[in-house]
């Protein structure tokens, strides 16, 4: 009977320590309850503290995708002009052995049209209207006034320093980037009336 005590004893006091850590731990639930609204505020106030969590960011991905895509072609865009017009005038204006044609200079003229509407929508210039006659343009001195027009819209300070809003430099990006779509537009005609020298 003595070896049985040991092993009694030691089971109720493993049963009263279980029954002492069950109540231990039922006192430590609190005693008030949350009710919705102060959930629904609390989640409120995590939102505020926290706008960048991975939630937002997820949700966000799409939207700074798109305008970062469009960013990129506007200034894809805008460097494809320079260079297209540069290549142009290069081949019009040096003496080389190779000649270009009225055809290559009418698509170099419709790429450059191209780009110009394109920059112009893109930067939400309206579509002015032109106090120029159309008629009597040649075709070297046209060139000259488009190459000095592509050049001063994409040389417009607005472009280099786009937060700060300025009227009258707008308004001239507006002028150079119609006058640009003006003279490509008469170039183009020009270059189908024309024979190849």
């Amino acid at each position: 009977m003595r070896r049985f005590a040991p092993q009694l004893f030691a089971q109720l006091f493993c049963i009263s320590l279980f029954v002492l850590a069950i109540s231990n731990s039922q006192a430590q639930i609190p005693s008030r309850t949350i009710t919705q609204g102060q959930i629904q505020s609390r989640e409120w106030a995590l939102g505020i503290l926290r706008p960048n969590d991975n939630l937002n960011k997820v949700s966000r991905q799409p939207e700074d995708r798109t305008k970062l895509q469009a960013q990129v072609a506007l200034r894809n865009d805008f460097r494809h002009l320079q260079v297209v017009n540069n290549q142009l005038m290069a081949r019009v204006f040096e003496r080389t052995d190779e000649k270009i044609t009225h055809r290559e200079i009418r698509a170099c003229l419709g790429e450059i049209q191209k780009l110009a509407e394109r920059l112009r929508l893109n930067f939400g210039i309206p579509k002015l209207k032109s106090n120029v006659r159309t008629s009597g343009v040649e075709l070297k001195p046209g060139l000259l006034q488009l190459d000095k027009a592509v050049v001063g819209f994409v040389q417009n300070p607005y472009f280099q320093q786009p937060r700060i809003y300025d009227s009258e430099q707008v308004s001239r990006a507006g002028r150079d980037i119609g006058e640009v779509l003006r003279l490509t537009d008469q170039l183009r005609r020009l270059t189908k009336e024309l024979k190849e020298e």
